[in-house]
């Protein structure tokens, strides 16, 4: 084998393993998409978390007003962490997959918070409650991973 024909060979290996990452990435963040989606589609997270069942109510003309409502941020139940820190979390694991995908923060970030601001709206369809704060918490996760990789310079 000649020195090209063995150079050529090592170059095509490297392009199929970067094609194969890049497909792995893109499966990745696009199954998180559908979790995130699932979370927000389901009638009752209480139930998907602890009889692992969902179930689906549409609502064709849901209350707008309440997506502006901070009085039941007061009212913390047993499960009020758990749900917040789940915004916090999911986002956060989502504004990191998107950056490892594109590889800049900046539409990292847009497209994290923007994806929030989508699942809290819809979830007023879904019969469930969509706040704004939710989108604050979902951002601060957003946030807080692209100051953690600003921070190590990634």
């Amino acid at each position: 084998m000649s020195y090209r024909e063995l150079h050529n060979s090592r170059i095509n290996k490297k392009r199929k393993s970067r094609g194969l990452a890049a497909f792995v990435k893109i499966f990745i963040t696009i199954f998180w998409v559908l979790f995130l989606l699932l979370n927000t589609w389901t009638e009752s997270i209480e139930r998907l978390i602890y009889l692992h069942t969902f179930g689906f109510r549409w609502i064709s003309k849901p209350d707008f007003l309440s997506f502006l409502n901070f009085n039941d941020f007061t009212v913390i139940h047993p499960e009020f962490i758990k749900i917040k820190l789940g915004h916090f979390i999911g986002f956060a694991v989502l504004d990191f997959l998107l950056f490892n995908l594109i590889k800049r923060h900046k539409y990292s970030v847009c497209i994290s918070i923007a994806f929030a601001f989508l699942t809290e709206i819809l979830q007023l369809f879904f019969g469930r409650d969509g706040r704004l704060y939710d989108i604050m918490i979902d951002s601060l996760g957003v946030l807080s991973v692209f100051f953690i990789l600003k921070r190590l310079k990634l």
